[in-house]
């Protein structure tokens, strides 16, 4: 049985309580994801972004361009990374012995019980180039997947001073009780979450910060807004509340304050998805954007072959930036941000790679500090999360290709006729029956 589900300016009423019949005659043409092949560093960039007391977010690259104004020019920078730190994953016997017969140390091994992976953090001998040592690494140690330990970006943006009331009437949400979305197990990876907020001291919330002991945790402004965005009790501060603020949400900081500077790195993100997935959550919001990196491919690959699916943001680092990652991952719904115009964000990513659009430019959020406008790809995609989760709710089995398809039927096209590289196939429409 084939259902057919109108496009319309109007969101389609969802109805979460019954099972939809699985479409047929859908073919949908998805990357393949390559592992193989040496290490390398990719070209791209993971962009760090800092904030001053105006609240414009500044970025700073290893190249000597410090703090490049992100609202002079949405850039692409340098690659960041910790500093003579490689992760490798699965090492196979007698790995160590070669890593310290060469003057590498190991700093960490991790094992991800759930994603059947092992992946060590290794420190490279001082004064040996980041990049020689993974040629060295890629000699010695044959078809082992290893590269650097990136650092991460938020993936919010500049926004305006003066907020706009641009609610969530642009994806037909509206208003829901406190129940909707009871039985979903929702994870996230961003900043520091208030667990005492208001919006969540009351709401099925699991926090746990991934970052090295001693350090001071990081964007809790950031994190908090992403964390009500998703299961926020309705009604507070005159909040109309999360998506769906029956779920279950567990919430990974992964950021640390480090010389005044807001940074996270990946070695902390793959314990936070290790974390989740043994938490067996079903979904996971990525409101993080950064570089392509071959360890992150390959636990975004073991994470998704668990059958537990993930949304990411496109990146703020505007059209002519490389794809971001953990969006880019053929596995992942990547979502860009519109404006109340419907117009795309300023300064979003662009490529084949987008998926859907949602609303993220001036999105009235509460955190720590209070009520705050914000924008950026981040604050876009909890929305595309929230309309992955109904189709869990209704009985889709959690396959990124049949929801993908069935979000094409429920979305609104923006831009050029069909799937195109800013907008991909336009923004989605849905209202959950509950």
């Amino acid at each position: 049985m084939t259902v057919r589900i109108p496009v319309t300016s109007k969101a389609v009423s969802f109805n979460v309580k019954q099972a939809i019949a699985p479409f047929s005659g859908l073919i949908l043409l998805v990357s393949l994801l390559c592992l193989a092949g040496p290490p390398a560093v990719a070209q791209s960039c993971w962009s760090v972004l800092t904030y001053d007391k105006r609240g414009v977010a500044k970025s700073e690259d290893r190249c000597g361009n410090r703090e490049a104004d992100k609202q002079q020019k949405g850039n692409s920078l340098e690659k960041e990374i910790e500093a003579g730190e490689l992760l490798i994953a699965d090492p196979p016997i007698g790995t160590e012995t070669k890593l310290e017969r060469l003057g590498y140390k190991v700093i960490e091994k991790m094992t991800f019980g759930r994603l059947d992976t092992k992946i060590w953090l290794v420190k490279s001998p001082d004064g040996l180039p980041i990049s020689e040592a993974l040629k060295e690494l890629a000699r010695e140690l044959p078809g082992v997947q290893l590269d650097t330990n990136d650092l991460m970006d938020l993936g919010a943006g500049p926004t305006n001073n003066a907020p706009l009331p641009f609610d969530r009437r642009a994806v037909g949400w509206g208003l829901v009780p406190n129940s909707c979305g009871q039985g979903l197990k929702l994870g996230m990876i961003d900043g520091s979450v208030d667990i005492n907020h208001p919006a969540l001291k009351n709401q099925r919330i699991h926090y746990q910060t991934f970052i090295k002991k001693g350090r001071k945790e990081a964007a809790f402004d950031h994190g908090t807004a992403v964390a009500v965005m998703l299961v926020g009790e309705p009604g507070i501060q005159g909040y109309p509340g999360g998506l769906l603020p029956g779920a279950e949400l567990y919430a990974a900081g992964i950021f640390e304050y480090r010389k005044g500077k807001e940074k996270g790195n990946l070695a902390a993100m793959l314990r936070a998805i290790n974390w989740l997935a043994e938490k067996n959550v079903q979904l996971v919001n990525l409101s993080i954007a950064g570089a392509q990196n071959k360890i992150m491919k390959l636990i975004l690959t073991r994470l998704t072959e668990k059958k537990i699916l993930a949304v990411a943001a496109a990146g703020n680092n505007g059209a002519n930036a490389q794809p971001a990652w953990p969006a880019a991952h053929p596995n992942v719904l990547a979502v860009t941000a519109i404006n109340q115009r419907l117009g795309v964000y300023q300064w979003a990513n662009q490529g084949n790679y987008i998926d859907f659009a949602a609303p993220g430019v001036d999105i009235e959020t509460l955190t720590r500090t209070g009520r705050k406008a914000q924008s950026g790809t981040s604050f876009a995609a909890p929305y595309i999360t929230g309309i992955t989760a109904l189709h869990l709710l209704a009985g889709y089995p959690p396959d990124v290709k049949r929801i993908r398809a069935s979000m094409q039927r429920y979305s609104k096209d923006l831009g050029q006729e069909g799937k195109d590289l800013t907008y991909g196939w336009g923004l989605v429409r849905l209202k959950p029956n509950c």
